[in-house]
């Protein structure tokens, strides 16, 4: 008995002698940081970026523009790429015909009236067609004109008496038209907006004919309400390009030139900017000299507004500056 229970100790002695040896000699697993170190080494993927810049990153901050109120933005997305003053309220002299326009062509497009519709010249638009310094064509009163004649010589000359003509064809007077430009305005969001009459002349310019406000008042849009205007007339009626890109109107035997001096295509050749086909020029004592302008190159079309500049010229220099430094950003 003894001799058994001293092999039954041996057995156990030597059973654990050998697991204590095979322990010893076990591969121990490495630990997760040593695999970060002898792994593999992945290939980063390359990133792309964009020949140009985002046009979301396209701003022109470090631009000075003698102007009271600046606004240059892309026709297609709207995207402000500079802007001064953009939202103060300023009298716009003869851009607000934009709206008269605007009313014309959704007049025509709901058959109230059309292209070849004569329009019997009143006493108040043969008055102010004859006054000097107004851009006249002479309307007599009385005498007969087609809407197209009218707008063309408004678009083109922007000339007053037409755009009264105009007016009292599609309301019936110009205070009813000038509540349906209010009311137009409101509709596309222009809250820095407000018409008195058709032209843009100041009320006083227009003697007893004035039907809205006093004498003193005049139209006022800001920047923005006059570019977001601009925007939405080329947008809806791209045609109307075709008609203010002409460097000359022919009115009654008479030639009358355009108003725009960066069209291509004009005479003055120190002003005149490649792929210009509008908009809109304006000037009152009040308002100062500005100007609405649209350009397209290689695709891509800018909107741009500059009020209250100190001279006819310099309301097109400082379009210019806008263009030039606009166009590299998103031109190859």
């Amino acid at each position: 008995m003894k001799k058994i229970r001293i092999l039954i100790i041996l057995i156990i002695f030597a059973s654990a002698v050998y697991l204590a040896g095979t322990s010893l000699f076990a591969e121990e697993e490495p630990l997760l940081v040593n695999k970060a170190l002898y792994a593999e080494p992945t290939t980063k993927e390359e990133v792309v970026l964009p020949e140009k810049v985002l046009e979301r990153f396209i701003y022109l901050d470090q631009l000075s523009i003698d102007a009271s109120s600046v606004i240059l933005l892309n026709a297609e997305t709207g995207h402000i790429i500079f802007e001064k003053n953009s939202h103060t309220s300023l009298p716009t002299a003869s851009m607000s015909k934009m709206m008269t326009e605007l009313l014309v062509l959704e007049a025509i497009d709901e058959k109230q009236i059309n292209w070849d519709t004569e329009i019997t010249i009143s006493e108040y638009s043969s008055y102010i067609s004859s006054q000097p310094g107004f851009a006249s064509v002479h309307l007599q009163e009385g005498k007969e004109y087609t809407v197209e004649q009218l707008f063309d010589a408004m678009a083109i000359h922007s000339a007053n008496g037409a755009a009264i003509a105009l007016a009292e064809a599609v309301s019936g007077s110009e205070l009813t038209f000038v509540e349906e430009m209010n009311a137009r305005a409101e509709q596309l969001g222009l809250k820095d907006t407000s018409f008195v009459n058709s032209t843009g002349l100041s009320n006083k310019d227009l003697d007893t004919y004035y039907s809205v406000g006093t004498a003193s008042d005049t139209n006022r849009m800001s920047a923005t309400d006059v570019a977001v205007l601009a925007q939405y007339l080329i947008t809806t009626y791209p045609d109307i390009l075709q008609v203010v890109n002409q460097s000359e109107l022919l009115f009654e035997n008479q030639v009358f030139t355009n108003t725009n001096w960066l069209l291509p295509d004009t005479t003055d050749s120190v002003t005149d900017y490649q792929g210009v086909d509008g908009l809109k020029t304006g000037y009152t004592e009040e308002a100062g000299y500005c100007f609405t302008g649209t350009v397209e190159q290689q695709g891509v079309r800018l909107i741009s507004v500059v009020m209250g500049t100190s001279s006819i010229e310099s309301r097109f220099i400082e379009t210019e500056k806008l263009y030039n430094q606009a166009f590299p950003q998103y031109l190859p």
